[in-house]
């Protein structure tokens, strides 16, 4: 069954249709909105409230034409309020500490890697970091980042272009400075 069947089945009261929803997107939603916030209590009530919305809305009887985007659309949203609220006091870790010299684990490196790409990523604007997780880690389609963000499709192209040129320039900087997995 499709994500809007099970939309279609919530608007008619089947509340347990949710739960379906909930057990296919939960993780990667989570693994969203994680990334955007870094806080993984704050990444688990913005998940939370996102599921409450779709719920909310498919008890109005609202089915979307393509839930993932708007699944998306209202995460973003959620977090977009939580910078709104928190501008004046966001924080950001600072203590990148990179471990691992001497007998680096092949497993190990490719966490390092990963880290050094997240944290390049936090380099970014949030309309590019948005974009480039939407399409890299969550894999949606262009087409679907716009419904999702609310933006016109040329955006999307345009700063998933600017947000990668942008991203080679951080990652090719820290390469050349010599930090990294090859410090």
């Amino acid at each position: 069954m499709q994500d809007e069947d099970y939309m279609r089945q919530l608007s008619f009261g089947n509340d347990t249709a949710l739960d379906t929803l909930v057990f296919r997107y939960h993780k990667p939603l989570y693994g969203y909105v994680y990334r955007l916030l870094k806080d993984e209590k704050l990444a688990e009530d913005i998940v939370q409230d996102t599921f409450m919305k779709i719920y909310q809305q498919g008890q109005k009887g609202y089915i979307p034409d393509s839930f993932k985007p708007w699944m998306y659309k209202i995460a973003t949203n959620c977090c977009r309020d939580y910078w709104r609220k928190a501008s004046t006091k966001k924080e950001y870790s600072t203590d990148r500490i990179v471990e691992g010299h001497g007998k680096i684990h092949h497993i190990i490196d490719r966490q390092l890697e990963r880290q050094w790409m997240i944290d390049s990523l936090e380099q970014l604007s949030p309309d590019y970091r948005m974009v480039l997780y939407l399409r890299f880690y969550q894999d949606l389609q262009y087409a679907e980042i716009a419904l999702a963000l609310e933006i016109p499709l040329g955006t999307v192209k345009t700063w998933i272009s600017r947000g990668l040129k942008q991203l080679e320039k951080i990652l090719l900087e820290d390469e050349r400075k010599g930090a990294g997995v090859n410090e």
